[in-house]
């Protein structure tokens, strides 16, 4: 799935300051990137209690940025479901942290 993350309103806050959203977007980068990982992981392991802690924090800013299929796809997962195939969702995850990389490119 094809997603193309924004940042409109990270520039409104960050906009006049580039050496602030600098730090900003490295500090996303380093969450996004642990929580890709730890759902990764947790998808493997089944472990649900990772997986709906790491889904409910990182809601708000999928929705910031405009990657409302993560959240979609991390609300149809239920503990009921005897495999989870984390495929789908490492994608898109790594279409998130792109886009990060290149606002962070664009910024410095």
């Amino acid at each position: 799935m094809e997603m193309h993350p924004r940042f409109d309103q990270y520039d409104a806050i960050f906009g006049d300051d580039p050496q602030a959203y600098l730090e900003f977007l490295e500090a996303l980068e380093a969450t996004l990137t642990k929580s890709k990982r730890n759902l990764l992981e947790a998808a493997a392991a089944q472990d649900w209690n990772v997986i709906s802690a790491t889904r409910h924090s990182l809601k708000p800013t999928m929705t910031l940025l405009g990657a409302e299929p993560v959240n979609d796809l991390l609300n149809e997962w239920r503990p009921s479901m005897s495999d989870l195939d984390a495929t789908e969702l490492d994608g898109m995850l790594t279409q998130v942290l792109d886009a990060v990389a290149d606002k962070k490119a664009k910024t410095a």
